[in-house]
Parts: C-alpha cells; structure tokens; sequence
C-alpha cells in the first residue's frame, strides 16, 4: 500500500487516481471493505481534482456495482449523474442513497446533501423525487419546500441557465467526501 500511495504521490495528473484504484482492488480483495471504499472514495476525489467528472462516475458505479449500499459513494454518484444531466439514473442512485442513508443512520446528512441537490438542480422531474426522497428521510419541512418550488416552476434562487448547474454539481460532489 506504501508503494501505492508513493506512485499516487507523483503520478502526472490525470493518472494520480490509478494507483489509489488499485490499492482500493487490493484492499478489497483482502476483504477490508472500509480501507477499499476509502481508497475508491481517493480516487473519485483525484478525479474530480484532475477535471475528470466522467471517469469519476465511471469509478462510483464500479464501486456501487461491488458495494451496493456505499453511502458516500451513492451521494457522489447522484452529484455526478446530475452533474452530467443523466437524468434517467439519477433518481435510481437517488433512491438507492435514501435506502443507503437509512440503513446506516446517517438520515441528517444525507438530507442535508439531498436539499442541497434540489437548490442546485434546475430540473422539476428531479425536484419531485428530491422532495419525495426527504420524507422518506423524516424531512418534511424541507420536502415541503420543494414542493413548493415544484408548483411555483422554480425556486427563489435558480439562475437563468439552467445549464450552469454542471459546475456546481461536480464541486459538491468533491465536497461529498468531507
């Protein structure tokens, strides 16, 4: 793992997460669940340093195909299939990080992240499966929120283009990991 995380160190960019991928192969071929996902989680984060969003969601579907309930993993990869408007997985991911969430008691967080998925995300189709995904969550007064933006056509806060979300997506998925 020392050697790994030594070729990490001074790959070129655009390469730095290979060695953290395989550390995370390693790992979890050893059958050390946590260190894997923390290393994949590494990789993820590289990518998305070295403006690679793509690659990235690549990585957390591999991940989540391996470690079907990777909370984090399952946050990044809704941030990343809105970020790149793959609007027909995201409400998958988006309902598979709810199941996740609740299983590992982390329900606070995750809706926290999912609100914030909502103000971000100009789109109405998602904004509803947004609202539905908090109260399943236990949060109503937020879920009830975006209903309202849902009827309004809106939110106080959207932006002209709704293309710009893109950018802000992909940042709060390298911010999913602190």
């Amino acid at each position: 793992m020392e050697d790994l995380e030594a070729q990490a160190d001074v790959a070129a960019s655009g390469f730095r997460w290979v060695p953290l991928n395989r550390a995370g192969d390693l790992c979890d071929r050893a059958g050390n669940r946590s260190e894997a996902l923390k290393y994949y989680g590494r990789a993820i984060d590289v990518m998305l340093e070295d403006g690679q969003p793509e690659p990235a969601r690549g990585l957390a579907t591999k991940i989540v195909r391996i470690h079907p309930t990777a909370v984090r993993t399952l946050c990044t990869l809704t941030w990343l299939d809105l970020a790149s408007h793959h609007m027909a997985s995201v409400v998958v991911h988006l309902t598979a990080y709810v199941e996740s969430a609740q299983a590992g008691g982390v329900q606070e967080l995750a809706g926290e992240q999912i609100y914030m998925m909502a103000q971000v995300t100009a789109d109405t189709a998602f904004r509803a499966a947004a609202a539905e995904a908090l109260d399943a969550l236990g949060c109503a007064t937020d879920a009830d929120e975006i209903r309202a933006w849902v009827e309004a056509g809106h939110a106080p806060h959207d932006v002209e283009d709704s293309e710009d979300w893109t950018d802000r997506c992909l940042s709060h998925a390298l911010g999913s990991n602190v």
